[in-house]
């Protein structure tokens, strides 16, 4: 009898246990890389949303970029400043910053967040951390020590393919773009680019399409391109062409948007230096791509 009881209590509590097991599932993550951050700062009571955009080179433990400060209605928007700093044992790396030049000098940032980043579905890598700005003798970029999460944005390395509407025209675009991450450090005197916090990018453009009345747009001669990746957004100009094309792309969602504008007059450059139209009605084209 005494043991038959025992079982009866039993059987329940193996049955929580396992539950709860069952329950704890860790969440995937991955280390902090070289590339593209964007990290979005918690807005203080009454003030307005804070991002910093830029790019990070990170070698073993020491750590070296440049981000942008971005706040539209701050004197200190689009402000760069460099940064350095390293990754502790326990995986927090933190950043500081005492190089605002021009009116913005003076003012010290220090930023920390912590690695490995979780890997959340359907989202990019992300971390928790904090962001504070010290004012200096300049214009006054203060921002309070501040909770931000910090996200990785994947490389738009490869080829991007689409649909894309404009005025009841509709085509297939195919975007190939090619980043490279600087060797260099942004500090590197002269890696003018870099200390912007923006990644240089090159790429080219193939579009095909027609209307509900038969008309064709198309330049199967991909045209070439070249840009900056800045946080989200992916900015491209056509190359040696006035009005040039522009294409951009921005992947702070689930979807990835693509613009693609084409301006009256323009056109194909050749090698021969005589550009041929490229058939296709002004306007935006807009659509998703996928990789």
């Amino acid at each position: 009898m005494i043991s038959r009881l025992r079982l009866l209590y039993l059987t329940p509590l193996a049955a929580i246990l396992a539950c709860s097991s069952h329950a704890i599932v860790p969440i995937p993550t991955t280390a902090a890389v070289s590339g593209d951050y964007v990290l979005n700062v918690t807005p203080v009571a009454g003030g307005t949303a804070t991002s910093f955009s830029g790019n990070l080179n990170i070698s073993g433990t020491s750590v070296d970029g440049a981000f942008q400060y971005n706040n539209g209605n701050s004197a200190c928007n689009g402000q760069s400043f460099p940064v350095i700093g390293t990754i502790a044992s326990n995986g927090s790396m933190t950043l500081s910053s005492s190089q605002f030049s021009g009116s913005f000098s003076g003012n010290t940032a220090t930023i920390t967040f912590q690695t490995p980043l979780d890997v959340l579905s359907g989202q990019t890598p992300n971390s928790s951390g904090t962001a504070q700005i010290v004012a200096g003798t300049g214009t006054n970029c203060a921002l309070a020590n501040t909770s931000l999460t910090a996200n990785y944005v994947a490389p738009y390395n490869g080829t991007w393919t689409g649909t894309v509407t404009s005025n009841g025209l509709t085509g297939t675009v195919s975007l190939i773009v090619s980043e490279t991450i600087p060797a260099d450090s942004p500090q590197t005197p002269g890696a003018a680019t870099q200390t912007k916090g923006v990644i240089p990018v090159t790429a080219s453009v193939g579009f095909s399409g027609s209307t509900s009345t038969g008309q064709i747009c198309s330049f199967t001669a991909p045209l070439q391109l070249t840009g900056q990746i800045s946080g989200y957004n992916l900015q491209l100009t056509q190359v040696s062409s006035a009005p040039p094309v522009t294409v951009l792309v921005n992947n702070s969602s689930t979807l990835i948007d693509i613009s693609m504008t084409v301006p009256t007059g323009a056109d194909i450059p050749t090698t021969t230096g005589n550009p041929l139209p490229l058939g296709c009605p002004s306007g935006t084209y807009s659509g998703t791509v996928t990789p």
